[in-house]
């Protein structure tokens, strides 16, 4: 604590260099991302916040408990838990065992355990209803701090014991409750504090050294003792022993917080957030940007980020690999154009609004010129005396240094109004000026063009290089053009993907020349293009700039953020040796101010000599510094199974699922609890039981099965962020689905054993009869024989009977009831002969399933009968489309079949995909055809069909999968269409 306190006397010195900015990042420059009403919050007032083990976020809010995943809000108010008495929620805790203890403005107390809630009020004991704060202690006691009748403490078995100020309470009008790692409780009060462990109570107030007042906060500090936020200022207390922390000011102090780098975070009333670390005190208001200077609310979660709730939203700070400088940090304006450093490590910044200079982690406006004041700067180019020359958007070309203005162009010049848009100051000291007007050399005061006429494949001019070789190299909005012992020339880079413009380039030490272009980065090596652009794993196809860190790495900047891709998979992707190349995207959450990055200007990024990478975009400069990468590596992030539906209908999913007999569908949602990018987060899953391999859903976060047959299942999701590894637990959820008795494994067997036994006892009751007989009528052999022969007989139809019995119920396991078309297992043994034919004969094979749309609602509106009629046309109607001519070894009309509920399954033998397809078109136009207002009246049905083509699949239950996704993508696609693939 002391160290923390004597930095708190120190104010961090501002260092020369601009890698300062980056080494002990400010408090101003962490990333911030604001949730209010707008984003689903349902009050912009945040009172808490805290995070239960499995990863949610709950945040208290006069409007409800709100839970938050990383991607949604769920509110948590009496209209949908009853047991919460009151909506206005004042604090909410993590106790043990993943409890959540939420204290209500009027309802008492809320405690949620596994799901399922319990409220202590009044009438349950509790001093009064009205509650500030509530926690659970080790011994699983609530402790409930009450807006003005003391404390009370519930018990694990339920008893209610309440302090009130006769019992030593210095005050009953209570605003927070801490528990300390020593297991004793504080509490802070209108008048002071009290301190409770061993059922033993002490009151602290001014006589002990706090001041006059109430006690909002307190935190227990890494090095012992605790923070203390009262009515006046910060405090600490340790061996007993209360003081202020020196230097700290007069203002209420609300919420404190420690962040994972023991900065110690401040919530005040009026001034905002105040942070005590390595660098001093800083602070950060509204004028800054924060939503409203009370922050009621501090907390670190388990990502490094620091949530804040203020009057005004909810702020997520996060230390993040990029840091921007924009209006706030003092830019004149935040679109930035181009960036250049000077001879002495300080930063030019050109702007839509004027020149800024950065040194000394501090941004100066250059004023020394009207144009450097108001004009748009496209162009920065230190040159070697020390000056910097300034291209601009109207008023042409400035010379500047040390804040004179050396050289200026006027109205007469050619390079006035000419969109400057790069500049170059080559190895002999010319200046080489790319305009909307051609490129110009300027020797002193001559100037000289090149344009389209001299054989450039345009005027208007975006980047500027020489290469080592001293060629300069022209980039232009039409082509890539060159410059050599006075003559002009150009490469037609059209054949490379359609390119055109030329945005930037970067050079090797061998003379490899990288050119970033609408299209993708080319590289031009011994006379050779090459492209790596979207086809070879680049996620945009327009690369603005490409920079070369220390490493040799590459940096491309973007209309979608930065892009980072080493610098070997780059040249082997180039040269074929490697399909795809995997890059590392960053964007807002990485602490851009905006992903959208600038080009047509410049430079519009470079490497600092400090080796950081500073980016221009349309909110402000981003900066990076690649080597300090590595701790912003994210780990594998959490999975968790949030719900699970069957058959539409909400089921609880703790331990092992069980599904009965029938079961149509089965849908799980799933989400990953990271918080810092959500967006970049990657999920896949397997159905261990059905098929072993993981499936990839990119960013989908829900799975659907639908009629999966009889057994035991456990269905598996990881997630990956960024690229990364996958998790490696994720979440589970085992599941069985029972079979209905004829789907028995002893069915069958046990039909056949019975026959046969009622066959036997027939027999051996028939001879027994037969044998009395003989012996008493034995006089009478002649009509006894008849006898037996007409018995013979009825033996005989008695055995076709059974036999005919024992096809029916064949018939019956095989075939629907109510359409007459084959079942589900009929078809997969059919679909199993027919795919193995295939594969073996090396004959196309198309599988299909079609799912009537909207069928849930033919039942609700009009009825089940309706429903029934509505499967009984769609089946007529794909018999008739299908017909009974051959295909392949069957019939068509053989070859569809119900699979279950409203889905069909349609098989294609011998048939390519293009003629499947085109049955498939016949069937869902069938069904759209029908005519339902015989029964009825105003249905409209219409199917959504995914089919598949047998391919390279290995395996018919693959084919099903992939038919099934198909069908998926009918359905979200709009309905009423087939997808193929």
């Amino acid at each position: 604590m002391f160290r923390i306190l004597a930095a708190l006397l120190m104010v961090a010195a501002l260092l020369a260099e601009p890698a300062a900015a980056l080494d002990k990042k400010p408090l101003s420059a962490y990333s911030r991302e604001t949730w209010t009403t707008r984003n689903g919050l349902p009050h912009n007032q945040v009172n808490a916040v805290t995070q239960t083990p499995e990863g949610y976020l709950w945040f208290a809010t006069w409007e409800g408990l709100v839970r938050y995943n990383g991607q949604d809000f769920r509110i948590f108010s009496p209209k949908n838990i009853p047991e919460l008495r009151d909506h206005g929620i004042r604090s909410v805790s993590a106790g043990n065992g993943g409890r959540l203890i939420v204290a209500t403005s009027r309802g008492g107390v809320s405690i949620r355990d596994r799901g399922r809630w319990k409220t202590y009020g009044k009438e349950e004991g509790l001093a009064q209803n009205e509650t500030m704060a509530a926690i659970e202690d080790a011994e699983g006691a609530v402790w409930v701090a009450h807006e003005s009748q003391g404390l009370s403490r519930i018990g694990p078995d339920g008893k209610i014991r309440t302090y009130h100020a006769k019992d030593g309470l210095p005050n009953e009008r209570l605003y927070a409750i801490y528990m300390d790692g020593s297991k004793a409780v504080w509490v802070g009060t209108a008048d002071g504090m009290a301190r409770i462990q061993n059922g033993r109570l002490q009151a602290f107030n001014e006589a002990q050294g706090l001041p006059h007042g109430a006690v909002y906060a307190m935190l227990e500090s890494p090095e012992g003792g605790l923070f203390i936020g009262t009515h006046h200022g910060l405090y600490t207390v340790r061996n007993g022993e209360f003081k202020p922390v020196p230097g700290f000011p007069d203002e209420a102090v609300i919420s404190l917080s420690i962040d994972k780098e023991a900065n110690l975070w401040i919530g005040t009333v009026n001034r905002g957030i105040l942070r005590m670390g390595a660098r001093g005190l800083e602070a950060l208001d509204a004028k800054d940007g924060l939503p409203n200077n009370r922050v009621s609310a501090l907390y670190s979660d388990r990502e490094g980020n620091l949530l804040a709730g203020t009057n005004a939203g909810l702020v997520r700070f996060a230390d993040t690999p990029f840091v921007t400088l924009d209006n706030y940090q003092g830019l004149t304006d935040n679109y930035v154009r181009a960036i250049a450093e000077t001879a002495d490590g300080s930063l030019m910044i050109g702007t839509s609004r004027g020149l800024n200079r950065y040194a000394d982690e501090r941004i100066s406006a250059i004023q020394d010129h009207p144009s450097l004041k108001d004009d748009a700067i496209l162009s920065l180019a230190p040159a070697k005396d020390g000056s910097v020359w300034v291209g601009m958007y109207s008023t042409g070309l400035i010379n500047w240094k040390d804040g004179v203005v050396r050289e200026s162009i006027d109205v007469g010049n050619p390079l006035y109004g000419s969109q400057i848009r790069a500049l170059l100051e080559d190895a002999d000291g010319s200046l080489w000026v790319g305009t909307s007007r051609g490129v110009y050399r300027k020797r002193g005061k001559a100037l000289e063009r090149y344009g389209e006429q001299n054989g450039l494949p345009r005027d208007f001019i975006l980047s500027l290089h020489q290469s080592r070789s001293g060629r300069i190299w022209v980039g232009t909005a039409n082509g890539l053009g060159y410059i050599e012992n006075g003559k002009a020339g150009k490469l037609d880079i059209s054949k490379y993907q359609s390119a055109e413009d030329v945005f930037g380039f970067s050079e090797d030490a061998d003379g490899t020349l990288w050119i970033a272009t609408d299209r993708g980065v080319l590289r031009l090596r011994g006379g050779r293009i090459d492209v790596v652009g979207t086809a070879q794993g680049l996620p945009v196809a327009t690369i603005f700039q490409i920079v070369s860190d220390t490493y040799g790495n590459f940096w491309l900047t973007s209309n979608r953020g930065v892009v980072y891709v080493t610098r070997a998979e780059m040249d082997a992707a180039a040269s074929g040796r490697i399909a795809r190349v995997n890059p590392v995207s960053f964007a807002e959450a990485d602490g851009m101010g905006s992903a959208q990055c600038n080009g047509s200007a410049g430079p519009a990024a470079l490497r600092a000599r400090d080796g950081s990478i500073w980016v221009a975009t349309a909110k402000g400069v981003a900066i990076v510094q690649p080597d300090e990468l590595a701790r912003y590596q994210v780990a594998p992030p959490p999975v968790v199974i949030e719900s699970v539906m069957v058959d539409d209908q909400a089921v609880e999913s703790e331990g092992l699922l069980k599904l009965p007999s029938g079961t149509r569908k089965l849908e799980l949602f799933y989400v990953s609890l990271s918080f810092r990018t959500p967006e970049q987060i990657r999920y896949r899953y397997r159905l261990e039981g059905f098929d072993n391999q993981w499936i990839d859903r990119d960013q989908l976060r829900n799975v659907q099965f639908t009629n999966l047959p009889p057994g035991r299942y456990t269905f598996r999701v990881s997630a990956s962020v960024r690229g990364g590894p996958w998790s490696k637990d994720g979440a589970s959820l085992p599941f069985e689905i029972a079979p209905k008795f004829y789907q028995h494994v002893w069915f069958i067997p046990a039909l056949l054993a019975l026959t046969a036994l009622l066959v036997y006892g027939l027999f051996r009751a028939r001879i027994r009869q037969l044998k009395a007989r003989e012996v008493e009528l034995s006089g009478i052999v002649e009509e006894r024989t008849r006898a037996l022969f007409e018995k013979n007989e009825e033996l005989e139809q008695l055995n076709q009977r059974i036999s005919e019995q024992s096809e029916a119920f064949a018939r019956q396991a095989r075939t629907d009831a109510l359409t007459g078309l084959p079942n589900r297992r009929s078809m997969d043994e059919v679909l199993q002969q027919e795919f193995t034919a295939a594969v073996a004969a090396g004959t196309p094979f198309c599988f299909a399933l079609l799912d009537i749309d909207h069928f849930k609602r033919v039942n609700d509106t009009y009825s089940h009968d309706a429903g029934d009629q509505a499967l009984i046309r769609v089946a007529e109607a794909m018999r008739r489309v299908l017909g009974d001519a051959s295909q392949g070894r069957r019939r068509g009309s053989d070859l569809c079949a119900r699979w279950g509920g409203e889905e069909f399954a349609l098989l294609f033998p011998q048939q390519p995909l293009p003629e499947a397809l085109a049955l498939c078109e016949r069937i869902r136009e069938a069904v759209q055809a029908i005519d339902c207002s015989d029964f009825a009246p105003g249905l409209h049905l219409s199917a959504s069909i995914g089919l598949v083509e047998r391919a390279d699949t290995a395996h018919h239950e693959r084919l099903v999968t992939k038919a099934d996704a198909n069908l998926y993508a009918a359905k979200n696609g709009g309905r009423n269409r087939v997808v193929a693939g």
